[in-house]
């Protein structure tokens, strides 16, 4: 592996989607987001400073296009609630935001997590704003923040797991790639975007390594095990077959050669499901993650190391597994006789 063989930021590795750095922004739909407006009127075009902001989240940050484009959105629907209020975005003070707020909770019913995401979204718009010389102060950086409910990660246990990665090699047409798809999900704890992005010579064999790139194009070498690596190398003669055309370097691809899709990884782990007689129902590829982060932690793993292998930018985010072994040794202390 050569790390530099591509160029960073790499915001097109990120995401499920491939964007190039002079991707614009496209305005959702009104009827998707639009605040209301008077019958018959023309919708009102966009704010050119969010797409100036997007194609910074995409560029600078290195942020998937799936996500800059859910602050877009909320953007979008900020600035159609400024508009209303006869306002621009760069001419919203404190009290219109906190307004704004009162209307996705009051008139649009926002859980606490979506307005928790635009208030994200607003704050650093105005941080940008600010640093580009728009405006000499934010007016978002003392919006409150809701209360996000605490939800325990799902995971599988060590049994249900083996028995996922036994009924992928016979639940669908690739049982090669299944079970390989299937294996660096529980051997490595990659994220989704992180799996679809993987090219053929991110995969080191001589080194026993995985490189991926995280949230922002950070790039991390994982270990790689042997049971890993016999599974892997006996899926390339099926990729081989299947990419003779398409000539595509992702790792896994489709029976057209074409790169996996997110909906399509779905699709096979429901599949997969239904082969077993038992099975978690809604399981998921993050899922998956958790139960690696959850098993090695029930394994005398250290936070550190499991924060390192997942690629948390914070131990915090790594330490909300502990609360699930918390969980279960509460359950076990009941089990005493006095």
């Amino acid at each position: 592996m050569t790390p530099s063989r591509r160029p960073k930021p790499r915001p097109s590795r990120t995401g499920d989607i491939e964007a190039s750095p002079d991707q614009a922004y496209r305005p959702l739909p009104p009827a998707a987001n639009a605040v209301e407006q008077p019958a018959g009127s023309e919708p009102v075009p966009a704010d050119p400073l969010i797409e100036q902001y997007y194609r910074h989240l995409l560029v600078e940050r290195g942020l998937s296009r799936r996500t800059a484009r859910a602050y877009a959105g909320d953007l979008a629907l900020l600035d159609r609630y400024c508009r209303s209020q006869g306002k621009s975005l760069a001419e919203a003070d404190a009290l219109l935001l906190r307004g704004f707020l009162e209307y996705v909770y009051d008139d649009r019913q926002n859980q606490a997590p979506t307005r928790a995401r635009k208030i994200s979204a607003i704050r650093g718009f105005y941080r940008y704003l600010v640093d580009q010389g728009v405006l000499a102060a934010s007016p978002a950086e003392r919006l409150p923040s809701p209360k996000l409910p605490r939800r325990l990660p799902v995971f599988l246990t060590g049994e249900e797991a083996a028995a996922l990665l036994d009924a992928s090699a016979e639940a669908g047409p690739l049982p090669a790639r299944d079970r390989a798809l299937i294996a660096t999900f529980l051997y490595t704890g990659c994220r989704l975007g992180e799996m679809l992005a993987l090219r053929l010579d991110d995969v080191d064999f001589a080194a026993g390594a995985i490189r991926f790139f995280g949230k922002g194009g950070k790039e991390r070498l994982v270990p790689m095990r042997e049971e890993l690596a016999e599974i892997l190398s006996a899926y390339l003669p099926q990729r081989r077959e299947l990419t003779a055309r398409s000539r595509s370097d992702r790792l896994f691809v489709n029976r057209r050669g074409e790169p996996l899709s997110p909906s399509g990884v779905r699709y096979l782990l429901r599949r997969i499901l239904s082969a077993l007689p038992t099975a978690r129902p809604g399981l998921s590829p993050h899922k998956l993650r958790h139960t690696v982060a959850t098993l090695l932690l029930q394994a005398d793993a250290d936070l550190r190391t499991i924060q390192e292998l997942l690629g948390h930018a914070s131990l915090a985010t790594t330490q909300r597994y502990t609360h699930v072994l918390n969980r279960r040794l509460k359950e076990q202390l009941k089990r005493l006789p006095y």
